[in-house]
Protein backbone atom coordinates (compact mmCIF):
# COMPACT_ATOMS: atom_id res chain seq x y z
CA UNK A 1 0.00 0.00 0.00
CA UNK A 2 2.62 2.37 0.99
CA UNK A 3 4.97 1.72 -1.83
CA UNK A 4 1.62 1.89 -4.24
CA UNK A 5 0.95 5.51 -3.21
CA UNK A 6 4.96 6.67 -3.50
CA UNK A 7 4.75 5.34 -6.93
CA UNK A 8 1.49 7.40 -7.51
CA UNK A 9 2.70 10.80 -5.88
CA UNK A 10 6.24 10.05 -7.54
CA UNK A 11 4.05 10.06 -10.90
CA UNK A 12 2.26 12.70 -10.22
CA UNK A 13 5.25 14.92 -9.39
CA UNK A 14 6.79 13.41 -12.58
CA UNK A 15 3.30 14.82 -14.30
CA UNK A 16 3.41 18.04 -12.71
CA UNK A 17 6.97 18.54 -13.90
CA UNK A 18 5.56 18.45 -17.41
CA UNK A 19 2.94 21.39 -16.74
CA UNK A 20 6.05 24.00 -15.94
CA UNK A 21 7.01 26.02 -18.70
CA UNK A 22 10.66 26.75 -17.45
CA UNK A 23 12.32 25.27 -14.01
CA UNK A 24 14.80 28.23 -13.32
CA UNK A 25 11.67 30.49 -12.47
CA UNK A 26 9.82 28.06 -10.63
CA UNK A 27 8.67 28.66 -7.01
CA UNK A 28 10.18 25.50 -4.70
CA UNK A 29 6.86 25.95 -2.81
CA UNK A 30 5.06 25.71 -6.02
CA UNK A 31 6.76 22.85 -7.12
CA UNK A 32 6.02 20.76 -4.30
CA UNK A 33 2.36 22.32 -3.06
CA UNK A 34 0.60 24.78 -5.17
CA UNK A 35 1.17 22.98 -8.53
CA UNK A 36 1.01 19.46 -7.03
CA UNK A 37 -2.24 19.71 -5.95
CA UNK A 38 -3.19 22.07 -8.48
CA UNK A 39 -3.05 19.74 -11.36
CA UNK A 40 -5.52 16.84 -8.90
CA UNK A 41 -8.07 20.10 -9.75
CA UNK A 42 -6.91 20.28 -13.05
CA UNK A 43 -7.36 16.67 -14.43
CA UNK A 44 -11.25 17.37 -12.20
CA UNK A 45 -11.65 20.48 -14.30
CA UNK A 46 -11.20 18.56 -17.41
CA UNK A 47 -13.58 15.70 -16.45
CA UNK A 48 -15.99 18.68 -15.84
CA UNK A 49 -15.55 20.70 -19.12
CA UNK A 50 -14.57 23.49 -17.02
CA UNK A 51 -12.78 26.89 -18.30
CA UNK A 52 -9.71 28.30 -16.46
CA UNK A 53 -11.75 31.06 -16.15
CA UNK A 54 -14.60 29.50 -14.81
CA UNK A 55 -11.53 27.87 -12.18
CA UNK A 56 -10.50 31.27 -12.07
CA UNK A 57 -13.52 32.90 -10.45
CA UNK A 58 -13.96 29.84 -7.67
CA UNK A 59 -10.40 31.17 -6.91
CA UNK A 60 -11.97 34.51 -6.09
CA UNK A 61 -14.71 32.97 -4.48
CA UNK A 62 -12.84 31.08 -1.87
CA UNK A 63 -9.91 34.00 -1.51
CA UNK A 64 -12.53 36.55 -0.64
CA UNK A 65 -14.06 34.49 2.09
CA UNK A 66 -10.67 33.90 3.15
CA UNK A 67 -9.60 37.45 3.34
CA UNK A 68 -13.43 38.78 5.13
CA UNK A 69 -11.87 35.98 8.10
CA UNK A 70 -9.39 37.94 8.81
CA UNK A 71 -11.06 40.66 9.88
CA UNK A 72 -11.64 38.54 13.40
CA UNK A 73 -8.01 38.83 14.73
CA UNK A 74 -9.04 38.00 17.99
CA UNK A 75 -9.92 34.59 17.17
CA UNK A 76 -6.91 32.51 15.53
CA UNK A 77 -9.09 29.92 14.73
CA UNK A 78 -11.18 31.87 12.26
CA UNK A 79 -8.25 33.01 11.29
CA UNK A 80 -7.06 30.02 10.61
CA UNK A 81 -9.79 28.79 8.42
CA UNK A 82 -9.32 31.88 6.64
CA UNK A 83 -6.08 30.84 5.61
CA UNK A 84 -7.09 28.06 4.75
CA UNK A 85 -9.10 29.20 2.22
CA UNK A 86 -6.73 31.52 1.25
CA UNK A 87 -3.97 28.45 0.70
CA UNK A 88 -6.68 26.57 -1.50
CA UNK A 89 -7.43 29.73 -3.79
CA UNK A 90 -4.20 29.78 -4.29
CA UNK A 91 -4.02 25.88 -5.53
CA UNK A 92 -6.97 27.36 -7.59
CA UNK A 93 -4.78 29.85 -8.81
CA UNK A 94 -1.78 27.33 -10.35
CA UNK A 95 -5.18 25.01 -11.74
CA UNK A 96 -6.30 27.50 -13.73
CA UNK A 97 -3.08 27.74 -15.73
CA UNK A 98 -2.72 23.82 -15.70
CA UNK A 99 -5.84 23.73 -17.70
CA UNK A 100 -5.40 26.45 -19.87
CA UNK A 101 -2.16 24.55 -20.74
CA UNK A 102 -3.98 21.01 -20.42
CA UNK A 103 -6.46 21.98 -22.69
CA UNK A 104 -4.68 24.89 -25.46
CA UNK A 105 -7.06 27.78 -23.67
CA UNK A 106 -4.17 30.20 -22.69
CA UNK A 107 -5.44 33.44 -23.77
CA UNK A 108 -4.26 37.11 -23.16
CA UNK A 109 -7.11 38.03 -21.62
CA UNK A 110 -7.00 34.81 -19.38
CA UNK A 111 -3.51 35.35 -17.96
CA UNK A 112 -4.98 38.90 -17.07
CA UNK A 113 -8.08 37.60 -15.28
CA UNK A 114 -5.98 35.64 -13.21
CA UNK A 115 -3.98 38.22 -12.10
CA UNK A 116 -6.76 40.85 -11.84
CA UNK A 117 -8.23 38.01 -9.41
CA UNK A 118 -4.81 37.82 -7.67
CA UNK A 119 -4.95 41.10 -6.18
CA UNK A 120 -8.56 41.06 -5.28
CA UNK A 121 -8.12 38.28 -2.93
CA UNK A 122 -5.12 40.42 -1.61
CA UNK A 123 -7.59 43.46 -1.51
CA UNK A 124 -9.74 41.00 0.37
CA UNK A 125 -6.92 40.46 2.58
CA UNK A 126 -5.80 43.73 3.50
CA UNK A 127 -9.37 45.59 3.62
CA UNK A 128 -10.85 42.98 6.58
CA UNK A 129 -7.41 42.94 8.36
CA UNK A 130 -6.90 46.44 8.22
CA UNK A 131 -10.74 47.19 9.55
CA UNK A 132 -10.57 44.89 13.13
CA UNK A 133 -7.74 47.34 13.90
CA UNK A 134 -9.29 50.74 12.39
CA UNK A 135 -11.97 49.85 14.87
CA UNK A 136 -10.19 48.83 17.66
CA UNK A 137 -7.05 50.20 19.09
CA UNK A 138 -5.42 52.24 15.95
CA UNK A 139 -8.01 53.52 14.19
CA UNK A 140 -7.31 56.11 11.15
CA UNK A 141 -3.53 55.07 10.89
CA UNK A 142 -3.88 51.46 10.02
CA UNK A 143 -5.89 53.00 6.70
CA UNK A 144 -2.62 54.86 5.96
CA UNK A 145 -0.68 51.95 6.61
CA UNK A 146 -2.54 49.41 4.98
CA UNK A 147 -2.92 51.74 1.65
CA UNK A 148 0.96 52.58 1.80
CA UNK A 149 2.04 48.62 2.37
CA UNK A 150 -0.71 47.46 0.12
CA UNK A 151 -0.83 50.12 -3.00
CA UNK A 152 3.34 50.67 -2.69
CA UNK A 153 5.21 47.65 -1.33
CA UNK A 154 2.92 45.21 -2.31
CA UNK A 155 1.77 46.16 -5.43
CA UNK A 156 5.18 47.34 -7.28
CA UNK A 157 7.33 44.56 -5.91
CA UNK A 158 4.74 42.18 -7.09
CA UNK A 159 4.37 43.87 -10.61
CA UNK A 160 8.19 44.16 -11.41
CA UNK A 161 8.76 41.21 -10.11
CA UNK A 162 6.42 39.55 -12.86
CA UNK A 163 8.16 42.02 -15.12
CA UNK A 164 11.17 40.20 -15.12
CA UNK A 165 10.09 36.28 -14.69
CA UNK A 166 7.76 37.12 -18.16
CA UNK A 167 11.63 38.45 -19.44
CA UNK A 168 12.75 35.24 -17.95
CA UNK A 169 10.35 33.15 -20.06
CA UNK A 170 10.87 35.32 -23.23
CA UNK A 171 14.98 35.33 -23.41
CA UNK A 172 15.74 31.90 -21.97
CA UNK A 173 12.32 29.53 -22.72
CA UNK A 174 11.81 31.71 -25.94
CA UNK A 175 8.01 31.71 -24.81
CA UNK A 176 7.24 35.11 -27.06
CA UNK A 177 3.33 35.29 -25.98
CA UNK A 178 5.58 36.03 -22.54
CA UNK A 179 6.98 39.13 -23.83
CA UNK A 180 5.41 42.21 -22.03
CA UNK A 181 3.84 45.05 -23.80
CA UNK A 182 4.28 48.81 -23.77
CA UNK A 183 2.23 50.62 -21.99
CA UNK A 184 0.99 52.51 -25.23
CA UNK A 185 0.40 49.28 -27.07
CA UNK A 186 -2.15 48.14 -23.86
CA UNK A 187 -3.77 51.15 -24.64
CA UNK A 188 -4.46 50.66 -28.15
CA UNK A 189 -5.51 47.10 -27.68
CA UNK A 190 -9.36 46.66 -28.36
CA UNK A 191 -10.60 43.69 -26.21
CA UNK A 192 -14.65 44.88 -27.23
CA UNK A 193 -17.06 47.13 -25.23
CA UNK A 194 -18.41 45.39 -22.48
CA UNK A 195 -18.38 46.86 -19.35
CA UNK A 196 -16.15 44.14 -17.97
CA UNK A 197 -13.52 44.20 -20.95
CA UNK A 198 -13.63 48.09 -20.08
CA UNK A 199 -12.81 46.98 -16.70
CA UNK A 200 -10.68 44.66 -17.58
CA UNK A 201 -9.05 46.70 -19.98
CA UNK A 202 -8.31 49.65 -17.75
CA UNK A 203 -6.80 47.69 -14.68
CA UNK A 204 -4.03 46.21 -17.40
CA UNK A 205 -3.34 50.08 -18.14
CA UNK A 206 -2.51 50.41 -14.92
CA UNK A 207 -0.82 47.21 -13.86
CA UNK A 208 1.28 47.79 -16.81
CA UNK A 209 2.34 51.13 -15.72
CA UNK A 210 3.26 49.58 -12.32
CA UNK A 211 5.03 47.35 -13.67
CA UNK A 212 7.32 49.66 -16.00
CA UNK A 213 8.11 52.03 -12.81
CA UNK A 214 10.74 49.87 -11.34
CA UNK A 215 11.99 48.25 -14.43
CA UNK A 216 15.13 49.04 -15.14
CA UNK A 217 15.44 47.66 -18.68
CA UNK A 218 15.68 50.63 -21.65
CA UNK A 219 13.94 49.65 -24.95
CA UNK A 220 16.81 49.56 -26.65
CA UNK A 221 18.53 46.65 -24.19
CA UNK A 222 15.32 44.98 -24.64
CA UNK A 223 15.54 44.93 -28.63
CA UNK A 224 19.60 44.25 -27.92
CA UNK A 225 18.23 41.02 -25.50
CA UNK A 226 15.84 39.75 -28.10
CA UNK A 227 17.42 40.00 -31.17
CA UNK A 228 20.64 38.18 -29.22
CA UNK A 229 17.92 35.54 -28.17
CA UNK A 230 16.13 34.27 -31.42
CA UNK A 231 19.21 34.43 -33.63
CA UNK A 232 20.43 30.88 -34.26
CA UNK A 233 23.73 32.03 -34.02
CA UNK A 234 23.90 33.47 -30.63
CA UNK A 235 21.03 32.24 -28.82
CA UNK A 236 22.59 29.50 -27.39
CA UNK A 237 25.69 31.06 -25.44
CA UNK A 238 22.94 34.05 -24.88
CA UNK A 239 20.71 31.83 -22.94
CA UNK A 240 23.39 30.06 -21.15
CA UNK A 241 25.00 33.56 -20.05
CA UNK A 242 21.28 35.24 -19.13
CA UNK A 243 20.77 31.92 -16.96
CA UNK A 244 24.38 32.47 -15.23
CA UNK A 245 24.06 36.06 -14.53
CA UNK A 246 19.89 36.75 -13.47
CA UNK A 247 18.99 32.80 -12.13
CA UNK A 248 20.19 33.58 -8.69
CA UNK A 249 18.56 36.83 -8.70
CA UNK A 250 15.17 35.48 -9.85
CA UNK A 251 15.18 33.77 -6.44
CA UNK A 252 15.72 36.80 -4.81
CA UNK A 253 12.69 38.49 -7.07
CA UNK A 254 10.52 35.87 -5.85
CA UNK A 255 11.69 36.28 -2.49
CA UNK A 256 10.37 40.04 -2.23
CA UNK A 257 7.93 39.94 -4.71
CA UNK A 258 6.29 36.68 -4.98
CA UNK A 259 2.86 35.91 -4.22
CA UNK A 260 3.75 32.85 -1.70
CA UNK A 261 6.05 35.92 0.11
CA UNK A 262 2.70 37.87 0.45
CA UNK A 263 0.45 35.22 0.95
CA UNK A 264 2.38 33.23 3.64
CA UNK A 265 3.54 36.19 5.45
CA UNK A 266 -0.38 37.91 5.69
CA UNK A 267 -1.54 34.37 6.99
CA UNK A 268 1.02 34.16 9.81
CA UNK A 269 0.38 37.14 10.70
CA UNK A 270 -3.49 36.98 10.99
CA UNK A 271 -3.35 33.75 12.71
CA UNK A 272 -1.34 35.71 15.78
CA UNK A 273 -3.51 38.29 15.45
CA UNK A 274 -0.91 40.76 14.29
CA UNK A 275 -2.29 42.02 10.27
CA UNK A 276 -0.86 45.88 11.79
CA UNK A 277 2.56 44.57 11.74
CA UNK A 278 2.32 42.61 9.05
CA UNK A 279 1.98 45.88 7.65
CA UNK A 280 4.71 47.19 8.49
CA UNK A 281 6.97 44.23 7.73
CA UNK A 282 5.24 44.96 4.52
CA UNK A 283 6.85 48.02 3.93
CA UNK A 284 10.37 47.65 5.45
CA UNK A 285 10.56 45.14 2.33
CA UNK A 286 10.49 48.09 0.13
CA UNK A 287 14.38 48.07 1.14
CA UNK A 288 15.14 44.94 -0.17
CA UNK A 289 13.09 45.84 -3.43
CA UNK A 290 15.25 48.81 -4.05
CA UNK A 291 18.48 47.00 -3.88
CA UNK A 292 17.63 44.50 -5.75
CA UNK A 293 16.40 46.85 -8.24
CA UNK A 294 19.98 48.37 -8.14
CA UNK A 295 21.32 45.24 -8.39
CA UNK A 296 19.00 44.23 -11.66
CA UNK A 297 20.64 47.46 -13.23
CA UNK A 298 24.29 47.05 -12.39
CA UNK A 299 24.01 43.77 -13.51
CA UNK A 300 22.13 44.57 -16.79
CA UNK A 301 24.73 47.25 -17.57
CA UNK A 302 27.61 44.93 -17.70
CA UNK A 303 25.64 42.31 -19.26
CA UNK A 304 24.28 44.37 -22.33
CA UNK A 305 28.19 44.99 -22.89
CA UNK A 306 29.02 41.21 -22.61
CA UNK A 307 26.59 40.26 -25.35
CA UNK A 308 27.48 42.90 -27.73
CA UNK A 309 30.32 40.94 -29.04
CA UNK A 310 28.18 37.75 -29.54
CA UNK A 311 27.45 36.71 -33.38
Amino acid sequence: MIQKLQNHIKNHYAEVLTTIKLMDIEERFDLVFSRFFGLYFAKLGVKLRMTPTQVSLWSLFFGIIGGALLYFQNIWQITLLGSLLITFAGILDSTDGQLARMTNQGTEMGRIIDGTIDNFVFLSCYFFGCTYFFFGDIGWPVVLLGLSAGFISHTYSSAIYDFYKCDFLLYVGEFKDSKIPTVQEVKNKNWGNSFVQKILHLIYINYTQNQYLLYTRSESTRDLYEQKAFNKGTKKEFKSLYREKFGPLMFWWALVGGTNTHRTLIMAFSIAGRFDLYLIVCLLKLIPLFVIVLAQKRIDKKFAKRIESLD
